[in-house]
């Protein structure tokens, strides 16, 4: 029995499918980026926090 051959892809699906590829991911990266900056901003105020504390407490 012989095996079909295998179909070859539509080169503009192929190139469609890696764009839209391509785009998730930059938009992942600018996710991620944007939680990062989050991140930071949440522990520069737990740090300006732990700060005042401290100088409350030893003043």
């Amino acid at each position: 029995m012989m095996n079909p051959e295998p179909k070859i892809p539509n080169p503009e699906k192929i190139a469609k499918t890696l764009k839209k590829a391509r785009r998730a991911c930059q938009e992942m990266e600018l996710a991620r980026l944007e939680l990062d900056e989050a991140i930071a901003l949440l522990e520069q105020e737990n740090r300006n926090q732990r700060k005042q504390y401290l100088n409350k407490v030893l003043n």
